[in-house]
């Protein structure tokens, strides 16, 4: 009788633990997931910002708005040592108009990440 007890009882043991194990697998699963979507937040503020920034810069008159380059925490640098990318580019819209795109890009990622439509009456 002892023996069908201790039997048990482990049992019950082993249980208890699968069920932490899986309850702490997915709360890591949750964190990890969180993790990346603060981070991918992040960047999308801080290239909405930059590009309003070199969006405005545009609008200001300004003919040289050439890349301009960002390190892992949003500092301005050099080409080589860039991991954010900020492009403008003016399309013709007709002699009252100019119009530009800014595109935000992330090293090693083809697809701009923000991208900003500028549109302004220069009659």
């Amino acid at each position: 009788m002892k023996a069908s007890k201790s039997a048990v009882f482990l049992f019950e043991l082993m249980v208890v633990i699968l069920v932490f194990v899986l309850a702490a697998a997915i709360c890591a699963q949750i964190f990890a997931s969180a993790h990346d979507m603060s981070a991918r937040s992040h960047d999308l503020t801080m290239s909405s910002i930059n590009a309003q920034s070199v969006a405005e810069y545009y609008k200001a008159g300004n003919q040289d708005t050439g890349p301009v380059y960002f390190d892992n925490e949003w500092n301005a640098t050099d080409e080589a040592s860039a991991v954010y990318t900020i492009q403008l580019e003016e399309h013709d819209a007709g002699p009252p108009m100019r119009e530009a795109y800014v595109n935000v890009y992330k090293k090693d990622i083809t697809e701009s990440i923000f991208s900003l439509h500028v549109k302004e009456f220069v009659g």
